[in-house]
């Protein structure tokens, strides 16, 4: 096979006797150089301790490369084995590798007497790491008992090692211990659905963080990676502020559109004297915990713990007169974009009450949202 010349932008001298390479593509001036030794495998993993790479030999017409050794830091680690057109040497003369990068210079004896060197660089790279999916970044949080698929996911490498087993661990907080899943996955690369999360067999609540290690091992060598997961309450939608009032044009309200039911329409919030309303559904009065403000409450409040306090409290469906600083928690069923009926969750906090040319009314801000559970 004829080889071709590759230019070298580095190519210099480094001692006595040693040529630099030509600044033309493809080309060789024999009088300056006459040949060089190329290296043309430039990565391996932390891996391949025990793997050959491989050199071309690229020479003018009449020369030939004789030896080829091969340098770091001024010192010959190993002497490649010329064969023909190619050189190989073992990456078990870099000692034990980290990742990061190896610089080397190839130094080639040619037999019209000269030297030529051709610096070098060899990338080492991780035998395991985690991997963006469908342009997703690698996820750091999940909601709880959400099913929503989210992918955890991780890619192997290595230039010719074996990679034997990858094992995946997993710990609930960070002062957790680490225990073995039953997961049998590919060595090749896989991918864990984080929606697909046992919360039981975790015992994880919101607010708890759940670590994943996975490990390769190839023979005595092992690489490990490690992330974490927040596990996030399931929250409202954006809220929503509103004025029910005696008024005719804003007595009647309709949570889901967030809009004034039309003249002589019934909304899913009605305004009842003196200064009430009156749901569709059933709703109850929250508690708000001790030196805790209803705003505060009215913003930190979950799906689940609103859910609880629906079932825990005492359920009507019209309330006479409101305050400022009171809550309350109603349920109503609404259908999602496939027609499909899902259970939602609303909040409202009251605000501001009014009395304007003996008309009553009241503000209020409200958010709503549905559960994605198991």
């Amino acid at each position: 096979m004829k080889k071709h010349f590759k230019s070298i932008s580095l190519c210099l001298l480094i001692a006595v006797g040693f040529s630099s390479c030509t600044t033309d593509d493809n080309s060789l001036d024999p009088t300056n150089l006459g040949g060089y030794a190329h290296l043309t495998d430039r990565k391996i993993s932390v891996f391949d301790t025990n793997t050959d790479l491989n050199l071309n030999l690229l020479t003018a017409s009449g020369v030939t490369v004789e030896a080829v050794e091969i340098m770091q830091d001024g010192s010959v680690i190993a002497n490649a084995v010329v064969s023909g057109e190619t050189a190989s040497f073992n990456t078990s003369t870099l000692g034990a590798l980290e990742t990061g990068s190896i610089s080397l210079f190839i130094s080639s004896s040619l037999s019209n007497g000269k030297k030529a060197g051709d610096p070098a660089s060899i990338r080492v790279a991780d035998a395991i790491s985690f991997v963006d999916t469908d342009d997703q970044p690698l996820p750091e949080s999940v909601k709880f008992m959400d099913t929503t698929t989210t992918i955890l996911a991780y890619s192997t490498y290595t230039r010719s090692a074996t990679i034997d087993d990858v094992t995946l661990f997993w710990k609930k907080n960070d002062a957790g211990t680490y225990a073995e899943s039953n997961m049998v996955l590919d060595v090749d690369g896989d991918e864990i659905n984080l929606g697909d999360i046992d919360y039981t067999e975790y015992d994880a609540k919101v607010n708890d963080t759940l670590y994943y290690k996975f490990v390769a091992n190839s023979g005595a060598l092992s690489q490990e990676i490690e992330t974490k997961i927040a596990i996030l309450p399931q929250t409202f939608g954006a809220a929503t502020n509103a004025t029910l009032s005696a008024d005719a044009d804003m007595k009647e309200y309709n949570l889901g559109s967030g809009a004034y039911a039309a003249a002589g329409e019934t909304g899913e919030m009605s305004f009842v004297d003196p200064s009430g309303f009156e749901l569709v559904v059933d709703f109850v009065k929250a508690t708000v915990p001790a030196g805790m403000t209803a705003e505060e409450y009215f913003n930190n409040t979950d799906l689940m713990v609103a859910e609880a306090a629906f079932n825990a409290g005492t359920k009507t469906t019209s309330v006479s007169d409101v305050s400022n600083g009171d809550v309350y928690i109603y349920e109503i069923t609404r259908q999602n974009e496939d027609e499909e009926d899902l259970v939602y969750y609303g909040i409202i906090k009251i605000g501001n009450t009014i009395v304007v040319n003996g008309i009553n009314s009241f503000e209020f801000k409200y958010a709503e949202g549905t559960i994605i559970r198991k």
